[in-house]
């Protein structure tokens, strides 16, 4: 037996030599495999825009769940106390040490309580009506806030109402794509932010109702920030929600320097439809202005406005072909026709006061990724932005244009038509200023760079963007105006606020 052993050996030298697990390739290729299928596993399933919705579903419960116990609340008890409400006031979920909300940065007419009250019923918590008042006690064991609660994501709980009528409206923003659309379905004022009660009329003018969330942008390093729905609008602080139309510049635009839009003369900037864009303010007024708003409100800066250009861009309901780079990008109020700035309208009616309808490239909104939308970004008023957060104001590099004529003038971005620009600065690099794709230029509706065109530096150290009703094809997202100064004002030039 055992030589016989021995033979099958020798017979079959390498049968013990056989193995049956994985080479190193192999596993190197079973790795890989796994490494993309985990990959398009989270982009399939995005597990941010997961958390957004169900944070947005706690939102949707708790706002129904508060307004249903008020409902409850008045059928029970009719003659309820809505003694500890104040008119135009705003009462939200955010907890803070000064009733005021102003150690948290939010407009004097908003309400804070503290956080050891924020979730009561009896009236102490941020809402400040007695919910035990119930013949069968409060039907909330507690107020609920929102689930991010905070005021630099813009996310919290709002509550408004009438001492008088003993009328309500409760509100929140929403973030997730699934659920934001419902902002602009449920019948309010505000298509920023989900609405409910027994009058959605209530607060029509204040934040963030006239603002809206625009996603941020890593290319420009913005988180998610708040803007300026309507070019800025100086209201009375007698009458908040009707923008003043007087004086007039003569072009349908408010004269600030003959009546500066400040709390000194009981007026305030707001963002809303009605109103003559505010025009004639330098640089630094305006930057006053949008600081005077709260802790955190600030002049729109050329990242925040360039955030909300290129988001604007890629979505396909901005182009007239119904395809990002088909046809053109709408490009608002530029045709002259009225030789005038026109005041805004609903979302419903984007051709507002133009002398055009659907289509046109006169349509005067965008909107944005988020479904939100934003009135006259391009076309209307120019307006101020700061260069950069810390606002650089030293002198402008210009960049020059093909046919380097020693004067000022137009060039377009891309190369295809003539004359555009050649070559660009430091200071106004293509990607600070222009659309994402570099061969798009007025054809596409992007607008123009107005500059020296041989370069040489004028003195210039502010930029406008946008375009004024005047501009044509000048006008548009990405237009930039580079020959204007801080102590510059004209009558179409305006400006809006961030936070």
């Amino acid at each position: 037996m055992s030589q016989f052993f021995h033979m099958f050996i020798h017979i079959h030298p390498k049968k013990h030599q056989y193995h049956y697990g994985f080479t190193l390739i192999e596993l190197l290729v079973v790795i890989a495999i796994l490494a993309i299928l985990a990959t398009v596993i989270v982009v399939i399933i995005n597990p941010g825009e997961l958390l957004k919705q169900s944070r947005d579903a706690s939102r949707l419960s708790d706002i129904a769940s508060v307004n249903n116990a008020f409902a409850m609340l008045l059928a029970d008890q009719p003659n309820v106390s809505f003694a500890g409400v104040v008119g135009g006031k705003v009462y939200v979920s955010l907890p803070a040490n000064n009733s005021d909300c102003s150690d948290i940065g939010l407009p004097s007419n908003y309400v804070c309580v503290t956080s050891t009250n924020l979730s009561k019923t009896n009236g102490a918590g941020w809402v400040p009506i007695d919910l035990t008042q119930l013949s069968t006690g409060s039907p909330l064991a507690r107020l609920p806030v929102d689930p991010s609660n905070s005021v630099s994501s813009g996310l919290y709980y709002m509550f408004m109402a009438d001492p008088v009528t003993k009328v309500w409206k409760f509100s929140s923003s929403l973030e997730s794509l699934k659920y934001i659309t419902k902002t602009t379905e449920d019948g309010g004022t505000q298509d920023s932010g989900y609405e409910m009660g027994s009058d959605l009329s209530l607060g029509s003018s204040v934040f963030p109702s006239g603002w809206v969330r625009v996603p941020g942008s890593g290319t420009f390093g913005t988180d998610d920030f708040w803007v300026m729905k309507y070019e800025a609008k100086c209201v009375a602080n007698s009458a908040p929600n009707t923008g003043l139309t007087s004086p007039d510049s003569g072009y349908n635009t408010y004269y600030d320097s003959i009546a500066p839009c400040t709390t000194a003369n009981s007026k305030t900037v707001a963002s809303i439809q009605s109103g003559y864009p505010i025009a004639y303010i330098s640089h630094n007024s305006a930057k006053t202005y949008c600081a005077s708003l709260g802790s955190g409100f600030h002049l729109l800066t050329n990242e925040e406005y360039m955030t909300i250009a290129r988001n604007a861009e890629q979505q396909t309901t901005n182009w007239n072909g119904g395809v990002v780079g088909t046809s053109y990008l709408f490009s608002g109020h530029n045709d002259n026709g009225p030789a005038l700035a026109l005041q805004a309208s609903t979302d419903a009616d984007p051709y507002y006061g133009t002398s055009n309808s659907s289509p046109s490239n006169q349509r005067r909104t965008f909107t944005l990724s988020n479904g939100n939308v934003i009135w006259d970004l391009a076309g209307n008023v120019w307006e101020h932005v700061q260069r950069t957060s810390s606002d650089i104001v030293t002198t402008l590099a210009l960049p020059t244009c093909s046919d380097g004529v020693a004067g000022w003038g137009w060039c377009q971005y891309g190369n295809s038509t003539l004359p555009y620009v050649s070559a660009w600065t430091g200071d106004v690099a293509q990607n600070y200023v222009g659309p994402s794709n570099t061969s798009w230029n007025s054809t596409q509706g992007m607008g123009q760079v107005y500059t020296y065109k041989n370069g040489t530096s004028q003195g210039t150290t502010v930029l406008l963007r946008g375009g004024s009703w005047a501009d044509g094809s000048t006008a548009g997202a990405f237009a930039a105006f580079l020959a204007w100064g801080t102590g510059s004002t004209n009558y179409p030039v305006g400006f809006r606020c961030a936070k």
